[in-house]
């Protein structure tokens, strides 16, 4: 049976981004190219050009897919606590477990969440949007049940939660060993370490 026109533009558009995705889980962000789309793809160059205008358009999709991905991981983390203060520690669990296991996608909202000059419209800001009003969420009902200060701006502290995680998150990347040699944690243990601490400091 031969394919609607709709049914075949919107496999052709999968297509593509998938074979976008692939090419960041295995090589990188910095390895995606317009050309090795298309190979991968298996269309011609110039059929990806009809349904992106550019390779910032395919990243600004993939940047979708991850968005919604993590959201996902919130969820998994967050909706089974009962307390408070469980579902702020699932904030930064998922957070550090989105990263462990989802490294390329992870990078991709790190690159966004660095790259303030990108354009972010539509479904991309509504994604992005999500994902702070539902730690936001978080955050007024921890407020609402006195688990936390209540002086906390539960706004601020959302941008603070993403912000800590994400620099943390790089630190245990990056200095993993110096953890080991010098304060005898591993990654994980350091990033518990953290997480401890900021509590902490939400109750006190």
């Amino acid at each position: 049976m031969k394919m609607k026109p709709e049914q075949d533009k919107k496999e052709k558009y999968n297509a593509i981004l998938n074979a976008a995705d692939s090419i960041m889980q295995e090589e990188g962000l910095e390895s995606l190219r317009i050309s090795k789309v298309a190979r991968k793809a298996k269309v011609a160059k110039g059929t990806v050009y009809l349904y992106f205008n550019d390779k910032e358009e395919i990243i600004g999709n993939l940047a979708i897919r991850a968005r919604k991905l993590m959201l996902q991981y919130f969820y998994k983390y967050i909706e089974s606590e009962k307390h408070p203060i469980d579902k702020i520690k699932g904030i930064f669990l998922a957070d550090y477990y989105y990263f462990k296991e989802q490294q390329a996608y992870h990078q991709l909202i790190t690159f966004y969440e660095q790259n303030t000059g990108l354009k972010e419209s539509g479904e991309l800001a509504e994604t992005g949007q999500a994902i702070s009003r539902y730690i936001n969420s978080v955050v007024e009902e921890a407020i609402k049940s006195k688990a936390i200060r209540q002086d906390i701006d539960s706004d601020a502290l959302t941008f603070m939660f993403w912000g800590m995680a994400i620099g943390i998150i790089q630190l245990v990347e990056t200095r993993n060993q110096q953890l080991k040699s010098y304060l005898g944690k591993s990654g994980k243990e350091f990033y518990d370490l953290f997480v401890h601490t900021t509590v902490e400091g939400l109750t006190n």
